[in-house]
C-alpha cells in the first residue's frame, strides 16, 4: 500500500487528497499527518510534503505530477524514462522544498546535497530506473558544478518569499501586505530565514555564517518586498480552500 506523508495546511497535500478522492483511490493509500507525527517522516528522510512511500522507502518527494500520484496508488510504480529526465526532476524538486532550497541558498552551494543519497533518489523518482548508481554519479557531478546564479536565483527567492508570507499568515491570521513586511524589516526577515531553515543542531547556519550570506539574504528580502502583495493574495486564496481537520479525519 502507498503511504503518503501530508501536512494539514499544505496546499499540495490537499490537492493530492482531492486527486485521490476524485479517482476513487483513497482506499489504496494510507495518509500520515506530519504535524501530528513528525518524527516518522523525518526518520524516513522526508524533506517536503507530500512524500510517497512504498515498501518502507520514500520513493518520491518534491516535484510530482498527477500521473505520478495515480500510478503510484494504482500500480506502485512511476514512468521515468531516462537519467536525463530524473536529473531534471531532481532540480525541480530542490525548488519544491523550502527546507532543501533554503539549505542550498544559505550555504551558498548545491554541494550540501552531494551525500544525501536517499534524497537524491526520492527527489528524482529514480527508484524506478535500474541504473541508480549511474544516476547518482551524474547527479553529484551536476550538483558539484551548479551555481546560484541568474538562472535559478529567482526560484530560490520565490519559495523563500512564499513561506515567509505564509508563516506570518499562520502566526497572525492575516496575510501580510508590503507595508507590514517593510515594517518588520530586513533584520527580522534574516532572523526568520536562518531559524526557519535550521534543522535542530544538525544544520544551524547562524552558528557559522557562510560567505556571502548577507548579500543573498538581502536579495531574497528585496524580492519578497516587491512581490509581497501578490504572494499574500495567493496565500489567502490557497489557505481559504483547505478545510480544517480534513487530514485528521482521514488518518489513524
Amino acid at each position: 500500500m502507498l503511504k503518503i506523508y501530508m501536512h494539514p495546511r499544505c496546499g499540495d497535500s490537499w490537492h493530492v487528497y482531492q486527486l485521490l478522492e476524485r479517482n476513487s483511490l483513497l482506499n489504496l493509500v494510507k495518509l500520515t499527518n506530519t504535524e501530528e507525527h513528525p518524527f516518522p517522516a523525518l526518520s524516513k528522510g522526508v524533506f517536503s510534503v507530500p512524500a510517497f512511500e512504498l515498501k518502507d522507502r520514500v520513493v518520491l518527494q518534491g516535484y510530482f505530477t498527477e500521473e505520478d500520484v495515480i500510478l503510484l496508488a494504482k500500480d506502485g510504480r512511476m514512468r521515468i524514462k531516462s537519467t536525463s529526465e530524473a536529473l531534471d526532476r531532481l532540480m525541480k524538486s530542490i525548488f519544491s522544498s523550502f527546507l532543501v532550497a533554503a539549505a542550498v541558498y544559505l550555504s551558498g552551494t548545491f554541494k550540501v546535497l552531494l551525500d544525501a543519497r536517499d534524497y537524491l533518489l526520492s527527489a528524482s523518482g529514480v527508484f524506478f530506473l535500474p541504473e541508480q548508481e549511474t544516476f547518482l554519479q551524474a547527479a553529484r557531478e551536476k550538483l558539484a558544478q551548479a551555481l546560484i546564479d541568474d538562472s535559478n536565483r529567482k526560484s530560490f527567492h520565490r519559495i523563500i518569499a512564499g513561506n515567509y508570507v505564509r508563516d506570518i499568515y499562520w502566526l497572525t491570521g492575516t496575510p501580510p501586505r508590503r507595508e507590514t513586511i517593510e515594517k518588520l524589516g530586513l533584520n527580522f526577515f534574516r532572523d526568520w530565514l536562518l531559524l526557519r531553515a535550521s534543522i535542530g543542531r544538525v544544520f544551524v547556519p547562524q552558528s557559522s555564517l557562510p560567505a556571502g550570506l548577507d548579500v543573498r539574504v538581502r536579495e531574497a528580502w528585496e524580492y519578497t518586498l516587491e512581490k509581497a502583495d501578490a504572494i499574500a493574495g495567493k496565500v489567502l486564496e490557497e489557505q481559504s480552500k483547505i478545510p480544517r481537520d480534513w487530514l485528521r479525519a482521514q488518518t489513524t
